[in-house]
């Protein structure tokens, strides 16, 4: 069941419904009923390896000892998970496996630790493990800030509400006006690299980052949208990645949940484990986190090489910060033009690992590459054909673009909807009448929309 389709949203409107209506003692219940629901629908019998390895954690959790050797576990049995299709094994990938044994894993390392005490409740314990908003891709939300809030259960208010509707529209929004649309051209250049000269290959190659973002951080959207519902807050998981001035502050700013789980759990142990190494060490540490970040999308050296090119560029961004800032201050001028030159410099260094993330193999990569400066040579006819001209589209389709992270800084800036109870009536309902016919409009444009052409591309990791 997409996200995206018009299934899911009937489910989540139905669910946040009763959720608003039932007592205050059932509500946990009904969300850990809806989550494993929704997730039988979609995955079949995995739901019991689901249950299965949440029951396991949360035994296990009791224990410090123990508690290590289920997250180690854990994360085996992820890692094999993630090894079948070499052996030519497929459709054998439990739905949102990546996200839930993260959640798990994290969670057992804590209490290994010492830093949070193991969850006695196991209702609301086998909720978090399979809330159906974040299974599917996150956010990988911490045990310690969902766990208070499925116990609490408290009654979402109106303004939570027209917020999660909002921000479930603007996931959409995303998704068919400008992720799938890009999706067309970056698609088809792909697959006819050779036969493309300059412009169309320049464009795929600014287009997919564009793509990608968009339809992950529509994902998100939703899934964070849906938490608002029922009055349940969600970690953000991107904060305007592309107008980060360097790397290292590009990857605090994309999937964010994922690389603050890597950087609890993975860089910082290697850091401490490196650091009579000196910068050699924080460069292994670094390097070691990255490919390990790319290897979680896939066991393929495409996405290897993604983390390493990315660990280069970290690398290289934490030796130079101190020189950098050392420059700057005897030369204003240059801080900034760093300013406004970093964000672009920044953009350009993740479009060219994003060429290696998306192209099937090490080769596919290296054709786009060579083919980049061929020239603005004439358009291919079954490119024009399908998308009219190329470079027209994906200008328009970059203007909403602008338009929709202008509508995300807007919001990111403090500028919420107020109390709806703080309102004039007529004001109050106003904004009811106008979230419905969103809503409606939505489903309609659901009911008409190709979803099995065009899913999630990291509802696969």
């Amino acid at each position: 069941m997409s996200f995206a389709s018009p299934a899911f949203l009937a489910f989540i409107l139905m669910v946040a419904a009763i959720y608003g209506v039932v007592p205050k003692s059932w509500r946990c219940s009904l969300l850990l009923i809806a989550s494993y629901g929704y997730y039988f629908l979609s995955n079949g019998w995995f739901a019991l390896l689901l249950l299965a390895t949440t029951l396991s954690a949360f035994f296990a959790a009791r224990s410090r000892s123990r508690a290590l050797v289920a997250a180690t576990a854990i994360l085996v049995a992820l890692l094999v998970f993630k090894s079948l299709p070499l052996m030519g094994i497929n459709g054998l990938f439990p739905l949102g496996i990546s996200y839930y044994t993260f959640k798990l894993a994290g969670y057992l390392i804590d209490a290994h630790w010492g830093v949070a005490e193991p969850e006695r409740r196991l209702i609301p314990f086998l909720t978090y493990t399979a809330y159906f908003p974040q299974i599917l891709a996150g956010p990988i939300q911490r045990a310690q800030t969902f766990l208070p809030q499925v116990e609490s259960a408290e009654r979402p208010s109106s303004s939570s509400v027209i917020y999660g509707l909002s921000r479930i529209l603007l996931g959409l929004i995303k998704k068919f006006l400008i992720a799938d649309r890009l999706g067309y051209l970056v698609d088809y250049i792909y697959a006819h690299i050779a036969g493309h000269p300059g412009a169309p290959v320049v464009l795929a190659f600014y287009g997919y980052p564009l793509q990608l973002y968009a339809d992950f951080s529509a994902l998100s959207d939703i899934a964070i949208g849906a938490s608002a519902l029922m009055g349940i807050t969600s970690p953000e998981n991107f904060l305007a990645p592309f107008s980060a001035p360097s790397p290292s502050e590009y990857w605090r700013r994309w999937h964010i949940t994922l690389t603050q789980w890597m950087v609890s759990y993975v860089f910082t142990p290697l850091r401490m484990a490196f650091r009579g190494l000196g910068k050699f060490g924080l460069v292994i540490s670094i390097l070691i986190n990255m490919i390990a970040i790319g290897l979680w999308h896939g066991l393929y050296w495409t996405f290897a090489l993604f983390g390493a090119v990315h660990a280069i560029f970290l690398s290289v961004d934490a030796l130079t910060q101190g020189l950098r800032k050392q420059w700057y201050r005897r030369h204003v001028w240059a801080k900034r033009a760093a300013a406004f030159i970093g964000p672009i410099v920044t953009f350009n260094l993740i479009a060219v690992a994003a060429v290696i993330f998306r192209a099937d193999s090490i080769k596919t990569a290296y054709m786009l590459f060579s083919h980049l400066g061929d020239g603005w040579g004439p358009l291919v006819p079954e490119l024009s054909s399908q998308v009219g001209n190329p470079i027209s589209y994906f200008g328009a389709l970059a203007v909403t673009f602008i338009f929709v992270e202008g509508i995300e800084a807007w919001r990111r800036r403090g500028h919420a909807i107020p109390a709806i109870s703080a309102l004039p009536r007529w004001c109050g309902w106003s904004i009811y009448a106008t979230t419905a016919a969103g809503v409606f409009l939505t489903f309609c444009l659901l009911l008409t929309s190709n979803l099995d052409n065009n899913p999630f591309i990291y509802a696969v990791f």
